[in-house]
């Protein structure tokens, strides 16, 4: 299959999360982006979802460089677990706020990339592709689009974005610049559709600036502030408001700190440095004279709100008087965990500002339908395919395309592990799939986690273990003496004695009848008959482990 361009996404097509491309040719590939996804509520225990790269690990010789777009963790977290699997000192080009990121990041772990730092204008050559760079406004700085040209065509690569035209920080989208792209042609626009829903142009970082002046205002205590922490213009603007209120600044949790030492590093803003103080001497100022920035803002399991919340950080109690800002949209699936976290403040009896209750306390970094046509208008693409939104927003997004005078032929929608083939002869081949399987972190381990250990992770949430503890004689094969039945998580031992009781008399009756001297099948047959047992009695499947000791 000669002179074709092969577009993937490893994370998956109608996913907002994990966000990895492939570009491919007969003789190269490059990647952009290597994101991160959030567990789902079934995944218990699990840490995050990583892309599945098995599709690259047979075509390592053909992979000359990473490309990312910006600096948020559903387009670089997964670097520390994916980059060793790639070739070795692999070439990555990245955006000043996202190589800082990564460089910190990487760091944790050991590692020390091949990073080179990239700006508009800048033009990167690898084999059959050739790399420009465009920026644009995100919810965080330095955020990059994408000119891929190869010998098929040239696409236009729009990860997240929206067209602000006052950021708090940088310039706005050099919009002449995308036009001339789309003057010289633009085979294929990848876009962002996150917000194809949402009407008009989505509203500039800066409008927030009058809702900061109004939360801090009518707030009598510490004033609280939770958002990404990698969203270091609205700390910024947190910031801001609060030293014109004569408020100190304390930083809470590790993403937070880390981020806002770095920006300052980096010189995305600079204050004094009496401006911060540790938490542990907060006690010693007044508490109207203080705001927290606190990490956490989706409700983690463990993270610096929750622990605050929950009591745990000594130094800090959340008291009457006190207000907590949520300044972030929940990400899909995390709203239980923020509502809950919103309900647990209100009993410490603090005031809560979150969107739902108190109109808008964060601005999208996604561009509505005004964002999304303006960007078509300017490119003209040939094709056009809609890239990190659920499936609903890729309809949401044809429909748009269809209104600014596209032909429904023209917009590609693809769905998990479906791929697009471009062929020299302008023809499209949209038949190959592959396998886009989700790949599960839990601590240390990657991978190790699969359907298998989830679906015994969920029996055990939800019906529970028995443990069947068989004491059998080395010689004979039979029961030496009472076999034990415990129940943990299944039924109160204390309350159903005479249930285990009856399930300990089957076990042995089963022992008389079938004679067995197999370990193997002895497991299967006491397994077998527990389940069954406990199934009619009680309706539930609890998960039951049969151990023998040899006696």
């Amino acid at each position: 299959m000669k002179n074709y361009l092969k577009i993937i996404s490893l994370g998956g097509f109608g996913n907002v999360t994990k966000n990895m491309y492939v570009y491919e040719t007969e003789k190269d590939i490059i990647i952009v982006d290597c994101g991160v996804g959030f567990p789902e509520e079934e995944m218990l225990g699990v840490d995050l979802v990583i892309p599945d790269i098995s599709y690259l690990l047979p075509k390592k010789d053909k992979i000359r460089a990473l490309f990312l777009s910006h600096g948020h963790d559903d387009h670089i977290g997964a670097l520390p677990y994916l980059l060793p699997k790639l070739p070795d000192r692999l070439p990555i080009f990245a955006p000043r706020w996202a190589k800082g990121l990564v460089e910190d990041k990487l760091s944790e772990f050991g590692m020390i990339p091949n990073i080179e730092e990239v700006t508009e204008g800048k033009r990167v050559r690898v084999s059959d592709f050739s790399v420009e760079f465009i920026k644009v406004t995100h919810s965080i700085p330095d955020t990059l689009h994408l000119i891929i040209e190869t010998p098929i065509g040239r696409i236009y690569h729009a990860a997240d974005f929206k067209l602000d035209l006052s950021p708090v920080m940088g310039s706005p989208a050099n919009q002449d610049l995308i036009r001339q792209v789309g003057e010289k042609g633009v085979l294929c626009l990848l876009s962002d559709c996150l917000n194809a829903e949402n009407l008009g142009f989505t509203p500039p970082e800066a409008k927030l600036e009058e809702v900061w002046e109004r939360e801090i205002s009518d707030c009598p205590g510490k004033f609280m502030v939770t958002t990404m922490s990698s969203n270091i213009s609205r700390l910024k603007q947190a910031i801001d408001v609060s030293l014109k209120h004569g408020r100190k600044i304390v930083l809470v949790g590790r993403s937070i700190e880390k981020n806002t030492l770095l920006a300052q590093k980096l010189k995305y803003f600079s204050y004094p440095k009496e401006t911060f103080i540790p938490k542990k001497i907060i006690n010693r100022f007044p508490p109207n004279s203080l705001t927290l920035l606190v990490a956490g803002s989706q409700g983690q399991v463990g993270s610096a709100m929750e622990r605050l919340v929950n009591g745990e950080i000594e130094e800090i109690k959340i008291k009457p008087g006190d207000k907590v800002v949520f300044s972030s949209d929940s990400i899909p699936g995390n709203e239980i965990p923020i509502y809950n976290l919103i309900d647990n403040i209100y009993r410490l009896g603090a005031e809560v500002a979150y969107s739902d209750a108190s109109g808008p306390l964060h601005v999208s970094g996604h561009g509505s339908q005004g964002d999304l046509g303006k960007l078509m208008e300017l490119l003209k693409p040939k094709y056009l395919i809609p890239i990190g939104g659920n499936y609903r927003h890729m309809v949401a997004y044809r429909r748009l395309a269809e209104k600014n005078g596209f032909k429904r032929n023209q917009v590609i929608i693809l769905d998990g592990g479906n791929t697009v083939i471009f062929r020299q002869d302008g023809s499209l081949d949209l038949k190959e799939k592959i396998a886009v399987g989700q790949v599960m972190v839990d601590a240390l381990g990657v991978g190790d986690v699969g359907n298998v250990v989830l679906r015994d992770r969920q029996i055990l949430a939800e019906e529970g273990v028995v443990v069947a503890i068989l004491p059998i004689s080395q010689q004979s094969h039979k029961l030496e003496d009472e076999p034990e039945v415990i129940s943990r998580g299944f039924v109160y031992i204390k309350e159903n004695f005479e249930l285990l009781n009856e399930a300990r008399e089957g076990v042995k009756k089963m022992f008389k009848s079938q004679g067995l001297s197999d370990h193997r099948l002895i497991r299967q047959n006491v397994q077998g008959f527990l389940e069954k047992f406990f199934f009619d009695k009680t309706g539930r499947r609890p998960m039951v482990l049969v151990v023998i000791i040899e006696i």
